[in-house]
Order: structure tokens, then C-alpha cells, then sequence
């Protein structure tokens, strides 16, 4: 046996541990698997640098930040001249590590795996030792019956929002191999799905639990399944290059529909600079023989025909949720069958959440402020120029908002809206026997996403005025619309002739939604009661406060 390789071994060995207790000291582990009952251990990997006996050790295999320890270990001159004096110091350092690494079987700091990966750097040169793994049988069990029964009981049986914690946890433990070994993509699919659903009420959590659903799928496709298949030229300026291997393996149908499943997640709610990602990886599915990629790329899952005709030719993709619509004839018969068409697909199951992709010659905008100027909304405006077709928009609008917590995907930020806003707007400003309408959306309306529905208020107001006839409608609008400063489209509804409809309007809404309306009309509680003294016919509604 080489000493002098035993010694190198040794001292990295040694530097693994100590940068292991090292982080323990900091923080302990059996504090942080507290958060979650899908945790039972901390770090899963440790890399090194040697040169000369100097040990940089770290605790990720991220490129940036500085090391967690630095060791200083003997130096032996020229023991490492090179790449083969390298491959003769690894079984050696594998024995060591295997030993070191199984103490802590037992101890929450690591992960049921744990690997370590080190660079060398000898007189010929840069060189990386093949990857160590250590895996606790033991630990990994614990894992599987967490996992086990977490699903069971918590998304197969549970009725309520689950923890973010928990959803990053088991989308890593579901799509790693060490866990259960071959990965059972349709269960993996069908837990995802369920996960997102289950947090469907709270529109900012779901995207942070599909965010990290879509995160771990996104790692196994480019760490673990699309390199068996291509060689990979990864480069931090740029995406990587994918060169398929010409003696691959055949890949299996439900490792190529997890793949689909994750280019669909990234397309689709991932910011567009992922997009080509996602393609990427539909592209690749294709490569490897899925013919679902192949109508994935052209069409979607395929459910929804075209429809193409001289006025109008109509495509979808139900995966990446896009509909292309081409008007070619700029006329009433070209928008009616689009908006029969569009509500014919929502009713068939068509996802609430997506976006137009219009060419037309019409150029038309809604008169409210802050819609930006997408796509969708001009295809709305250019519908609404024809008053035969607004019962066919109020057709769409209502099978289209029917859902709560879906938005049109072209329509981000302070844009963001409920689809079928634009052709509610549309029609709440081209008559007033489409205010039922107008006060059906308000209730569908979630006004801590959204706030387009306040500009359209003021756009109504000034349209028809504060009367009798529009207070009902305005403060359905009122309800739904986040906190804003009194506007002066609104001033009306503070005139004594106008305070008998607004008491009708607010006497049997829940306090903090009158709290809430009056704070759009007179700035707040307080306010409205310094006015009510002077003016006794605001003494009504400020009675409705409590």
C-alpha cells in the first residue's frame, strides 16, 4: 500500500469531516428537519480542492462562494504528478470516505445520499476524480415511509393547502433515482397535479409550489435523464448544447411523458426567457421517438381541431394553452365564429389560463387605462366593435370566468386579469343591460392579484355617471377593487341626492367591505364621520360603520 497516498486520503478525509461538523456547529440539523416531516437530513454533498496539500472544502456544488473550510493537510511534492497518480489515490480515498461518511448514518446532517466530488490540481495539470457516493439504506427507508405517508395522507386524502416546504421536499425526493429507483413518472405526474390543485385558492402559493415542482423536474431532465441520451456543452453565457449520443439507449414512453410534463410546466409558467428551455426539451422528446412530442410541438395534446375557413383560421395548443387566430377577413361572421369557437374549447376542458396569438388588421384597445396593449385584449376590442356579437361575448365571458384563480397568460403584473375581463369591460361601457354581468364578474374578481377592475370603475363612471341606476354596479366594482385614494370620477357618490341608493348599495354587505367602500369614496371611517356633522344627510351611511 502506498503511505503517501494514504496520507493524502487521510487529510481529505479528514477536511470532509471537519467542514461536516463544522456546519453542524452552526446550525444543528435536527433543529432544520423540524420544518418539514420530509426532511431527515441536511447536506447531501461536499467538494473539494487539492493542491499541494491545501484543501478547499465546500458544501455545494455551486460554482460561486467562497469555500466553507480551508484545510491545510501535508504537503507531499510530486506524489500527485498526474491524472494516473490520481486514479491509483481513488479506491484508496473511496475506502476511506465509505467509513467516514457511514458514521453519520444515524445523524440528521446528511441526506439518506451523500456524494463528493474533488479536483486536483498536479504539475500536468487539472484533474477531477470520479464522483464519490455513500448511501444510508437506513436513512433512505425513514424517507421512503415519510414520503409514503405524507402522500397518503396529505394529498390523496387532504383537503387543504399543503406547507412550500413540503412540496420542494417530495418533487426531489419523487424525481431522484437513489429514492425508490426507477422513477414511476405517471404516479409522479398525478401527485404533481394534485399538489397544484389542492393550493388552487391561493394563486401566489400555487405558483411557489409549482415553482418548485417545476424546479426539480427541470434538475432530473438536465442532470440526470437528458445526459444519458446526449452529451452535454453546459456554458454560463448561454444554454446548453445537447448533442444526441449515437449509441444511446432507447429511452422509455414514461420517462419521454415526464419530460413533456416538465417543458409544458416551464412554457407555460415559467418567465418567457425559459421558454426556449422548455421547447429544448419538447424537441428533445421528439428526438428520442415520443409521438406525443411531435403533436405537443404542432398542436398540443391534439384534442382541439382546427377550425380554418376564407374569414378566419384558428389553432391551439392546450399544453403551452396559446390559441393563434387569424382573421383574414376583417367581419362580423370572422369574429362569431372565433368566440363560438374559443368558448366551445373552454367548455371542453380548454385551459382558462392562456393567451391569443392575433393577426389581424384591426387594431382596437379598450378605453380603460392600465390593460397594456396585448394580444387577447385586441382581439376583444376588435370583437366588440359589433354589437350583433355581444351576446356571444357575454357567452364567452361567462364559461371563461367561471374559474377563479386563472389569468390570461399574455397579462403579467399589474396587467394581470380574470379571463374574460375584456369582454366585460367591453360591454359593461357599451350598455347598461350589461351591468348584471359587470356585478357577476366583481365576484369572481380575487382583488389581491388583480386591480384593472378599479380603472375600469372610473371608466364606467365617467361613461354614465353616479345615479341611481349605475350605484348599484359601481360598488360591485367598489368591493372588488384593492385600496386606492378617493378618485374624482367618484366624487358623486358623496352628494346628499345620491346617499339613499348608496345605503341601499351597502346596507347588507359585510362590515369590512363597507369599511373598504368607504374608504374609495371618502378616504376612510373617520372622514366620512367629520362630513356626516356637517352634512346630516351622510349621517345614514356613516350609521352602516361600526
Amino acid at each position: 500500500m502506498n503511505t503517501v497516498l494514504e496520507a493524502i486520503s487521510k487529510d481529505i478525509t479528514i477536511a470532509i469531516t471537519t467542514m461536516i461538523d463544522l456546519l453542524e456547529k452552526k446550525r444543528p440539523a435536527a433543529e432544520i428537519i423540524k420544518r418539514s416531516p420530509l426532511q431527515k437530513g441536511v447536506f447531501d454533498t461536499a467538494r473539494f480542492i487539492y493542491k499541494n496539500g491545501d484543501i478547499k472544502l465546500f458544501s455545494s456544488d455551486l460554482d460561486y462562494g467562497g469555500p466553507d473550510l480551508e484545510y491545510e493537510g501535508t504537503q507531499f511534492p510530486g506524489a500527485l504528478a498526474d491524472a494516473t497518480a490520481v486514479d491509483d489515490l481513488y479506491p484508496i480515498l473511496h475506502q476511506a470516505l465509505e467509513a467516514a461518511i457511514a458514521a453519520y448514518d444515524n445523524h440528521p446532517i446528511l441526506q439518506y445520499f451523500f456524494s463528493v466530488t474533488g479536483t486536483f490540481y498536479t504539475p500536468a495539470g487539472k484533474t477531477d476524480m470520479p464522483p464519490f457516493l455513500h448511501i444510508s439504506e437506513t436513512k433512505r427507508q425513514q424517507v421512503v415511509a415519510a414520503v409514503d405517508a405524507y402522500v397518503e395522507q396529505k394529498i390523496y386524502n387532504g383537503q387543504y393547502p399543503t406547507e412550500e416546504l413540503d412540496t420542494f421536499m417530495l418533487a426531489n425526493h419523487l424525481v431522484n433515482p437513489l429514492f425508490k429507483g426507477d422513477i414511476n413518472a405517471p404516479l409522479v405526474m398525478e401527485i404533481f397535479d394534485k399538489i397544484v390543485a389542492l393550493n388552487r385558492h391561493h394563486p401566489e402559493t400555487q405558483k411557489k409550489h409549482r415553482y418548485n415542482i417545476t424546479h426539480a423536474l427541470k434538475s432530473w431532465a438536465e442532470e440526470i435523464f437528458i445526459p444519458v441520451y446526449y452529451s452535454v456543452d453546459k456554458n454560463e453565457f448561454r444554454l446548453p448544447e445537447y448533442t444526441i449520443r449515437p449509441d444511446h439507449p432507447a429511452a422509455s414512453a414514461p420517462l419521454l411523458d415526464l419530460l413533456l410534463y416538465t417543458a409544458a410546466l416551464i412554457i407555460r409558467y415559467e418567465p418567457n426567457y425559459s421558454r426556449a428551455t422548455g421547447i429544448r426539451f419538447a424537441e428533445i422528446a421528439k428526438e428520442l421517438g415520443s409521438d406525443k412530442a411531435v403533436t405537443m410541438l404542432a398542436s398540443g395534446s391534439g384534442k382541439f381541431a382546427p377550425l380554418t375557413d376564407a374569414a378566419v383560421a384558428i389553432k391551439v395548443n392546450d399544453t403551452f394553452g396559446t390559441v393563434d387566430i387569424h382573421v383574414k377577413q376583417e367581419s362580423e361572421a370572422a369574429y362569431a365564429q372565433a368566440l363560438t369557437y374559443l368558448t366551445s374549447i373552454l367548455e371542453q376542458g380548454f385551459p382558462r389560463s392562456y393567451a391569443i396569438q392575433l393577426k389581424s388588421k384591426a387594431k382596437e384597445l379598450l378605453p380603460v387605462k392600465k390593460l397594456g396593449k396585448t394580444a387577447t385584449q385586441r382581439f376583444f376590442a376588435n370583437a366588440l366593435q359589433y354589437p350583433a356579437l355581444y351576446p356571444l361575448l357575454e357567452k364567452y365571458a361567462r364559461v371563461a370566468m367561471a374559474e377563479q384563480y386563472e389569468w390570461y397568460q399574455d397579462a403579467e403584473g399589474e396587467t394581470c386579469c380574470l379571463p374574460g375581463t375584456y369582454a366585460v369591460f367591453g360591454l359593461g361601457l357599451a350598455g347598461e343591460q350589461w351591468f348584471p354581468l359587470v356585478r357577476d364578474y366583481m365576484k369572481q374578481v380575487d382583488d389581491e392579484h388583480q386591480s384593472v377592475q378599479y380603472y375600469f370603475t372610473l371608466a364606467l363612471a365617467e361613461k354614465y355617471g353616479v345615479t341611481a341606476a349605475t350605484i348599484p354596479t359601481l360598488i360591485a366594482c367598489l368591493v372588488a377593487s384593492p385600496d386606492q385614494k378617493p378618485a374624482k370620477q367618484l366624487v358623486d357618490l358623496q352628494l346628499p341626492q345620491n346617499q339613499e341608493a348608496l345605503v341601499a348599495a351597502l346596507k347588507d354587505l359585510p362590515d369590512y367591505e363597507v369599511a373598504h367602500v368607504i374608504g374609495h369614496i371618502w378616504g376612510g371611517a373617520d372622514k366620512l364621520k367629520a362630513q356626516a356633522k356637517k352634512q346630516e344627510a351622510l349621517l345614514a351611511v356613516a350609521g352602516l360603520l361600526n
